[in-house]
């Protein structure tokens, strides 16, 4: 292990220390516990796992990723020989940047799946396709997620700096030419698509709203209309997720961008100070996506509260012995 900062020979901790160990404890348990018990619905119930929710699965292990992290960060604060190698300190920047990455192709996957359901292939769109197709995403979310969240940003960064902090441990030719192009890139596709999805899901709707009144399709006909309206259901759940994301990530990238490439990056001034803030909302994200998941889609929603029925029934509370 090499190392590089000065040990912290600090007799107790100060008053800020136990301020972030308790946020950092507070948000890991909301994460995963939010995030645990959707992983739990889905592999419980497998008739759940249609591709979209596949997909929506994969973001809640991400979720589940940011949880752990936000773990390590409170073990470092409690464990001070954490805090003196550079190595260690590249590893928990990692664990925010490697679920990062699996959020934001996890999201451009659900665009494409969202844009094939509704734009491209409406007709010939297999919502339980075959086994294959959910391998391949799979493959697509993660191998690119640990070669550019975890293995490089471990093999590149700076080895010895001040402190161990995201702006200084990353180099600046990493957050130039892989970190911040890796969003910019990834984001202007989901844009594009989202923007035809959102001009055929007004179309749909339109044409749904016409044949409201009609007859109703014989039996043994398919029920386009109710097919149409859970498409459009999960289109206005994944455009929530794709809100929700860039409004908490965008603020953070934004200030970076301009302190990066203007090199004001290492200053201390409000910027910086307004850089450190819009962090705390990165986690937040991935604390309140379990909701918008549990709230907006009707099956998984049942799922939980039938889960959730079970274990009130293993642990009663009796009233005679809650004294």
């Amino acid at each position: 292990m090499f190392l590089c900062f000065e040990e912290d020979h600090r007799e107790g901790y100060l008053a800020m220390d136990w301020f972030f160990l308790g946020i950092d404890l507070t948000l890991w348990l909301g994460i995963c516990l939010g995030n645990g018990l959707i992983i739990a619905a889905f592999i419980r119930i497998r008739k759940l796992l249609t591709l979209s929710n596949y997909l929506i699965l994969q973001l809640a292990l991400a979720d589940f990723a940011v949880g752990c992290g936000l773990l390590y960060s409170a073990l470092t604060t409690i464990l001070r020989e954490l805090q003196v190698s550079h190595n260690l300190c590249a590893l928990q920047q990692a664990m925010y940047l490697f679920p990062g990455a699996a959020s934001v192709i996890g999201i451009l996957a659900i665009t494409y799946n969202r844009y094939v359901a509704i734009v491209s292939h409406p007709l010939t769109y297999q919502v339980t396709p075959r086994q294959r197709y959910y391998v391949m995403y799979t493959l697509i979310i993660w191998i690119p997620s640990v070669a550019l969240g975890l293995l490089l940003p471990m093999m590149w960064h700076n080895r010895c700096p001040p402190e161990c902090m995201f702006s200084l441990i990353m180099t600046s030719s990493f957050l130039k030419y892989v970190f911040l192009p890796f969003f910019v890139v990834l984001a202007f596709p989901m844009t594009v698509l989202y923007a035809h999805i959102i001009f055929a899901v007004k179309k749909q709707l339109r044409n749904i709203s016409n044949s409201e009144g009609q007859p109703r399709e014989p039996l043994g006909q398919p029920q386009k209309c109710g097919y149409s309206k859970r498409q459009i259901m999960i289109v206005k759940v994944c455009l929530l997720i794709f809100a929700t994301f860039y409004i908490s990530w965008l603020p953070f990238l934004v200030i970076l961008g301009i302190q990066l490439y203007s090199g004001q990056l290492e200053q201390d001034s409000p910027m910086t100070t307004a850089r450190f803030l819009t962090m705390c909302l990165i986690p937040l994200n991935s604390l309140g996506n379990p909701l918008i998941y549990g709230y907006r889609l009707p099956d998984l929603k049942m799922e939980l509260s039938t889960m959730l029925s079970n274990w009130r029934k293993h642990f009663p509370c009796c009233k005679n012995n809650c004294a």
